[in-house]
């Protein structure tokens, strides 16, 4: 796997990780913030273009991840917006264009470079791997992969570092999304001073029961 990395890796990371509640779409902001770029496989031609699929497009953080694509100019050489049977054939308008959304299936990955999962748990784990096995890199926002030992566990102003360790995987998990916010926030103190314990009480945002709960 080559990469090309757009971003130089702070140093490794504490290992302060409180599982709690899912504030999902202040973390998709936080992960995306303007100088925190993923690395990308090489890629023919322009290494800047890539090709990005969003398993879950039609959800809320699916249509967040949408506008950030827009706000942060993300060099895109091909857009490809994935959800449910239900949804496929849905229109939606990115960046002045009307798109297409597409079935989740097997062969959805196929010309796709990097592809965002936000379609639950259960997804992320049959077609995560799938993807991974073409060659595509997958970003995933559930908790499917957040145990997993070959998985690198990313929170990107924190660990980006750490995505090489994981030679060979094609799934980058990230933490709960309370953890990933608290993290970005607290990860400067500890390096001027250690922290040694975090006592954080989370509550349930009604942005966690998806788009219709709002």
């Amino acid at each position: 796997l080559l990469c090309t990395h757009l971003y130089v890796p702070p140093p490794p990371p504490m290992s302060l990780f409180v599982p709690s509640s899912r504030f999902q779409l202040s973390a998709v902001r936080t992960a995306m913030r303007p100088g925190v770029v993923m690395p990308v496989r090489h890629l023919s031609g322009s290494p800047k273009q890539i090709s990005v699929a969003i398993a879950g497009a039609t959800g809320a953080v699916g249509q967040e991840l949408l506008e950030l694509l827009t706000e942060r100019k993300f060099p895109l050489k091909n857009l490809k917006l994935l959800a449910s049977a239900r949804s496929a054939g849905k229109k939606m308008e990115f960046n002045g264009q009307e798109l297409t959304v597409e079935e989740l299936t097997e062969n959805s990955f196929d010309d796709v470079d990097v592809a965002f999962f936000s379609a639950g748990g259960s997804q992320s784990r049959k077609f995560g791997p799938i993807a991974g096995k073409a060659g595509c890199l997958v970003i995933d926002n559930s908790s499917a992969f957040r145990m997993a030992p070959d998985c690198p566990l990313v929170v990107p102003e924190v660990n980006s570092n750490a995505i090489p360790d994981a030679e060979g995987s094609m799934i980058i998990a990230n933490p709960n999304c309370s953890t990933i916010i608290m993290n970005t926030v607290v990860w400067p103190i500890h390096q001027v001073s250690e922290c040694k314990r975090i006592i954080v009480s989370t509550y349930q945002a009604a942005s966690g029961a998806g788009a219709q709960a709002m």
